[in-house]
């Protein structure tokens, strides 16, 4: 933030708005201090757009007993769920699990929550209890860039508003979801009595001797502070929604035990027990809740107790509860035999942390989201790394993310499609290949996102250093190449097709002529020669079976030669496949895939069904699809590029109780979050009309190939602008040759017709050339250029 409020620092972030009430009410009044009372027991905040970090709360004052339950969302309507839009507890995200959490408030003074809130618009404080408390200030110590959107080094404006908030969607998304390296902190804390753990999704270990057990049986110690304490067994890392949770329930003093704690759920002096992600199923995560067993004795806070769990032959669990005084240990000893198979004190931090995936960030990297599943995917960041070019020029971050892809990498060259970050890949590399894999089609958007970086940034020094293990990566995609008809295949089709599919294939073909471009940026024409030589035998190969001439589209693959997909149309189309002729069918075929304010992903998806969503992610490569078109102001084209962006993305603004200022991981067919409270509201993949706004709206491109690595050489082309109905626009990129390069254009009435008037300022460095209608000018030699064309 750029002003001082209640004299907290700047990296605080603070609620815009409040409204006093007994229950959620829509905010509109300018937050100032406030108290809470049996009269008036709920305050409702609004901080204006999505923001993240710990919460705090200044107390001026309180009588009598005061407990607050705190409620965070995305949307304002998930203030009155139950959990609010939680629980996430799909992967530990270095943050808390849920968006509900309790304070026990004893004296005034500044309270500080110690698990991270990933994101969140809205926040409510309910009074719980009979006496009365005021607060002066409320907010979150920012765990994310603080920069307002309009202070970014990139930026765009033109005279259609809603674009222009539509391109801050993106921008706002990617500082919601890329952090920093060491601000998200450890959510265990670990001393010489062991690790003291609050309330979350339990931590598994990723020791490679932990990670493969089977039959066995896991001992513990335990202190229970308050309430009761969770674990799990049987639960691979990378598929948590196979393994089973138990909750051991204390007796519940009421000294200690909160007002609100749900005691039909988890009943003192018990032990709950469930299946797949949680206790609670409110969101789509599976969660099965089994069975409840009563305790034969009390089970006492602030005394230690020995937990053993005991799976035998996959079908047997048992649980047993014995009092004891020794410190906090984790054994675990084959069922059958007894032989102790792993030991862990839990009271070596340098150990435990990254183990168990709690330990602070190591790397500054891009999440998928900022709520959840805060996750580094690798898929995502084809559209990420691009987003941050056209906005934030955060080169570190891309830099970090992608190093941090190359960090998890196996033997063969996959990366893991969703490194997490609290742990070492060092200890959990091995864990994570033998619960999860590869997710294929996200290793080509991978090696694509790795060479939009190169070709933004011109980072050749760091590409030498880590291009043997890109390499490595193109390899072992290519090693999937069917010999007999020199497609593609995988069988993975997230992306739509795994026999041959276009998807895939267009992507790979894409992705082969780029890093074919890199191979040459370095000196390494050797490798230039072979990525090249590869791609021509698959452009061949996808003309000659996928591509549908009959029907006018690239078949969605080899088994299904009469559907085809959004994806695969947009990859054939911006990879080159598709020459004039094939890329207007397939544009003109597209249009039967509308559905609501999108398109739907493929011609197999039933568009009668309400329950389908649309995927801002696939839809992004339809618009690069669209506006790459659009170099010769193409009406038609244009008039569906403009109608996309202000639908689908529009939807995303339309209604200020949804908004976040920052883009949804999926809309549904009325243009509301597509999974509900589920929804990711700050998804840096659905942000593509950032970067392609930037590139083809304002008109301010790279030239092709080598040459324009770092914008060394640019173009200027805003037909696809002018064919919106656009008269002014403006827009800054940061090259890498010395400062930002910016233009801007308006369009001027004058008596024998309009005129554009055009002023562009660039590094010395560079050189450009403006494009429109069949005119061209050069630009070099100069840091400014200004000149009017008639129209």
């Amino acid at each position: 933030m750029s002003q001082l409020l209640f004299g907290w620092i700047s990296t605080t972030f603070q609620p815009l708005t409040l409204a006093l009430g007994a229950g959620p009410l829509y905010p509109v009044n300018t937050f100032q201090a406030f108290a809470l009372n049996a009269q008036t027991p709920f305050a409702t905040l609004d901080y204006g757009h999505e923001v993240a970090g710990y919460p705090i709360f200044d107390v001026l004052s309180l009588t009598g007993k005061v407990e607050i339950e705190v409620k965070y969302a995305e949307q304002f309507s998930d203030l009155s769920a139950p959990f609010s839009d939680g629980p996430y507890p799909f992967a530990v995200g270095l943050s808390n699990t849920y968006r509900v959490e309790t304070f026990n408030i004893t004296e005034p003074g500044l309270i500080s929550a110690f698990l991270l809130q990933g994101g969140l618009r809205w926040q409510s404080i309910r009074l719980l209890t009979s006496g009365s408390i005021a607060i002066s200030a409320v907010g979150l110590n920012a765990s994310i860039s603080t920069t307002d959107v309009d202070a970014l080094p990139g930026d765009f404006s033109c005279d259609n508003t809603l674009l222009n908030e539509i391109w801050e969607l993106g921008a706002r998304t990617v500082g919601v979801a890329c952090v920093d390296r060491g601000s998200q902190k450890a959510i265990w804390e670990v001393s010489g009595n062991g690790v003291f753990v609050r309330g979350m999704r339990p931590g598994v270990s990723a020791n490679v001797s932990a990670a493969e057990l089977q039959n066995y049986t896991l001992q513990f110690d335990v202190n229970i502070q308050r309430a009761g304490m969770g674990w799990a067994v049987a639960t691979p890392l990378q598929s948590p929604n196979t393994g089973i949770y138990l909750n051991i329930v204390g007796d519940l003093p009421s000294a200690t035990t909160f007002v609100n704690t749900n005691t039909s759920l988890t009943p003192p002096n018990s032990i709950v027990l469930a299946y797949g992600y949680s206790l609670v199923n409110q969101t789509t995560l599976p969660s099965y809740y089994l069975d409840t067993f009563k305790l034969p004795l009390p089970l006492q806070e602030n005394t230690w107790h020995t937990i053993e769990t005991v799976l035998l032959g996959g079908q047997y669990l048992a649980v047993l509860v014995d009092k004891t005084e020794i410190f906090n240990n984790v054994f675990v000893y084959d069922t059958a035999s007894g032989s102790l198979l792993y030991n862990n004190s839990m009271t070596n931090a340098t150990i435990v942390l990254p183990e168990y995936g709690v330990h602070e960030n190591f790397a500054s990297v891009c999440l998928d989201g900022g709520k959840r599943d805060r996750l580094v995917w690798v898929g995502d960041f084809y559209h990420t790394s691009q987003i941050i070019g056209a906005s934030t020029s955060r080169d570190d971050l891309i830099q970090g993310t992608l190093q941090y892809f190359l960090d998890w990498q196996t033997s063969v060259g996959l990366v893991p499609i969703d490194s997490p970050m609290g742990y070492d890949h060092s200890i959990a590399e091995s864990a994570f290949t033998l619960g999860g894999g590869g997710a294929s089609p996200f290793q080509i958007l991978g090696l694509i996102a790795f060479t939009n970086y190169v070709i933004q940034s011109n980072d050749l020094a760091w590409t030498v250093k880590t291009w043997p293990q890109w390499q490595l990566q193109a390899e072992w995609i290519l090693s999937q190449i069917n010999s007999t008809n020199g497609l593609l295949s995988f069988e993975d089709a997230f992306l739509g097709g795994a026999n041959g599919g276009s998807a895939i294939n267009c992507a790979l073909l894409k992705a082969l002529n780029r890093v074919a471009f890199v191979a040459n940026a370095i000196g390494d024409t050797a490798s230039a020669a072979k990525y090249q030589t590869a791609a021509t035998s698959l452009l061949a190969a996808i003309n000659k079976y996928l591509w549908n001439a009959k029907l006018g589209f690239y078949s969605l693959d080899l088994d299904s030669l009469n559907d085809y997909s959004v994806v695969g149309l947009s990859f054939c189309i911006t990879s080159g496949a598709a020459n004039a002729s094939q890329a207007a069918q397939s544009l003109a075929a597209v249009f039967a895939l509308k559905l609501g304010p999108g398109f739907k992903d493929s011609s197999q998806v039933n568009s009668s069904d309400p329950t389908v969503n649309l995927s801002p992610f696939t839809n992004g490569f339809l618009l690069e699809a669209l506006l790459s078109q659009n170099n010769s102001g193409s009406a038609a084209s244009c008039s569906t590029a403009l109608q996309l962006i202000t639908t689908l993305w529009g939807a995303m603004l339309a209604n200020n109780q949804t908004s976040t200022g920052t883009t949804w991981e999926y809309v549904d067919q009325t243009g509301q979050p597509g999974l509900s409270l589920f929804t990711s509201s700050a998804a840096a993949w659905a942000g593509a009309p950032t970067y392609l706004i930037t590139r083809y709206v304002a008109g301010l491109q790279q030239a092709a190939g080598v040459a324009g690595f770092g914008y060394r050489n640019w173009v200027f082309n805003p037909s696809a602008g002018l064919a919106m109905g656009l008269k002014t626009s403006n827009a800054t990129v940061i090259t890498a040759f010395g400062g930002p390069l910016s233009v801007q254009w308006q369009v001027v009435a004058i008596a024998s017709g309009n005129q554009l008037k055009v002023t562009i300022s660039a590094p010395a460095a560079t050189s450009g050339v403006f494009e429109l209608n069949g005119t061209r000018k050069v630009l070099n030699g100069s840091a400014a250029y200004s000149f009017v064309m008639s129209m």
